[in-house]
């Protein structure tokens, strides 16, 4: 009991202390309306991202916009729940897209559809100028709650040209087993040029002149892994018309048997000793010459550049998985939107900002072609540019033919937490009392069940959808 009133004085000292701190000079004492935004842009992104508020304010100069770090996931956005429930909040937050529908259903952000037509904006036609999972990925028991700044085009599949030439001038590749210069189309095809590729010590042995091919669960992540490719198996995670978690789907579960195959063929712990030990960014094991195939996000690429800009990569869709779908792809992505109990005098200025950067020409050149990002939003000039770059223009077309999103389901951080731990299982070789190893089939049995346990009772809780 006394933990649960400390705990309970805590989360109520944070609210006061951040009502007392709220920024000075709040209201437009100087004839601007202020705009606070919370971003999560740093390091290299930041810079334009400031840039690109700059230019905002010279062309409206009836705002005075005010930026700040602050960084949410599906695992830590306490601090955005504390400002709203603290009624402190700002007037635009950046939302990652699987994270709308969860936040939209805790009362946390304020529908548009009433602000837009305010505005002069029909909601029906602006649905057709963004891709269409980037405007599904933002709308929920049918409103919408966020419009999408930029979209993850997810993913390209990259091979170390250069490498695969080298193999077979010093002859470890006999001629003609595969071509350097053509990318795997089929499952099968990768799977042969992945025994080709790969090289690793024994257990215990040397690691430092190992050499891998691809790492099917190296996808940023294991849930996003299992996403990659249990949509390209043809499977998928949930059913929107009945909101049934749809985990154990037969192609996705065959999608995990598949890369736990690669764990024991190769030995999942002499793999991941190679691909963990270089880290990210400059130290990745593709960027550095020690892995030939990756499945590479757009940032990846821009590493890539960056940190080896001498490497000949190509880049194409994902391999077709046997009864698979052609050309695979999904997107994430960060959404812009208003939070729930926003004071009315400052929404309409609000979505105005929310249109420049995700809805306009100006917004979406400016501030995406910055930050090396894709706009959702498919009138945007930015696309004739983009098309001119070999690279980038692969990721055009994925984006172009994207066909999913993450689930637009109220407990997506939850969900994505089982299915982490399912993969795990499975790759780790978990192994049940009697000797025998846990099944793909049973662990995502068991996640859907988990996470369909969940979802149900977030749908059921009396007041859901409604700012607290």
């Amino acid at each position: 009991m006394i933990r649960v009133l400390a705990a309970l004085l805590c989360v109520v000292s944070i609210v006061v202390l951040l009502v007392l701190v709220r920024p000075p000079g709040d209201g437009p004492d100087d004839g601007r309306t202020p705009l606070r935004i919370w971003h999560p842009w740093g390091g290299p992104l930041l810079e334009p991202w400031v840039d690109a508020a700059a230019l905002y304010e010279r062309t409206h100069p009836d705002t005075r916009t005010r930026l700040l770090f602050t960084p949410n996931d599906l695992a830590n956005s306490q601090k955005f729940f504390t400002a709203v429930i603290g009624h402190c909040a700002p007037e635009v937050v950046f939302v990652d897209g699987p994270l709308v529908s969860e936040w939209a259903e805790r009362g946390l952000l304020t529908p548009l559809e009433g602000l837009l037509r305010e505005a002069g904006v029909d909601p029906e036609r602006l649905a057709g100028e963004f891709f269409a999972p980037c405007w599904k990925q933002c709308v929920y028991r049918g409103h919408i709650y966020a419009l999408t700044y930029c979209a993850d085009p997810n993913f390209g599949f990259a091979w170390n040209r250069g490498m695969l030439r080298r193999l077979v001038a010093d002859g470890e590749v006999p001629p003609g087993t595969i071509d350097p210069e053509r990318p795997p189309e089929t499952l099968a095809d990768l799977d042969r040029l992945n025994a080709v590729c790969t090289k690793l010590a024994a257990d215990g042995g040397d690691q430092r002149a190992a050499r891998l091919g691809l790492v099917p669960w190296g996808i940023y992540g294991n849930a996003n892994s299992l996403f990659t490719w249990g949509w390209a198996f043809g499977g998928e995670f949930y059913d929107d018309v009945h909101q049934r978690v749809t985990a154990d789907d037969p192609k996705v579960v065959a999608a995990l048997e598949w890369m736990s195959g690669y764990a024991h063929t190769y030995g999942f712990a002499r793999i991941s000793t190679v691909a963990e030990s270089y880290g990210m960014a400059e130290h990745n094991p593709f960027v550095i010459g020690r892995q030939a195939l990756q499945v590479l996000h757009v940032s990846g690429l821009a590493n890539v550049q960056r940190y080896a800009p001498s490497m000949d990569i190509g880049l194409a869709f994902l391999p077709q998985p046997p009864g698979g779908e052609r050309h695979s792809a999904w997107l994430g992505g960060w959404t812009m939107a208003i939070p729930g109990g926003t004071d009315p005098a400052r929404r309409a200025a609000a979505l105005r900002f929310i249109l420049w950067a995700c809805a306009s020409q100006e917004g979406t050149s400016m501030a995406v072609r910055t930050t090396r990002l894709f706009p959702g939003w498919k009138p945007s000039a930015y696309w004739a540019e983009a098309a001119k770059f070999p690279h980038l223009g692969v990721y055009v077309q994925i984006l172009a033919e994207c066909r999913h999103q993450r689930p637009v389901m109220p407990v997506q951080s939850f969900y994505v937490r089982e299915l982490h731990r399912a993969v795990d299982r499975v790759l780790r070789g978990e192994r049940h009392d009697d000797g025998t190893p846990v099944s793909a089939a049973e662990v995502l049995a068991e996640a859907s069940a988990r996470t369909q346990e969940q979802l149900d009772h977030v749908l059921r809780r009396p007041g859901a959808g409604s700012f607290p």
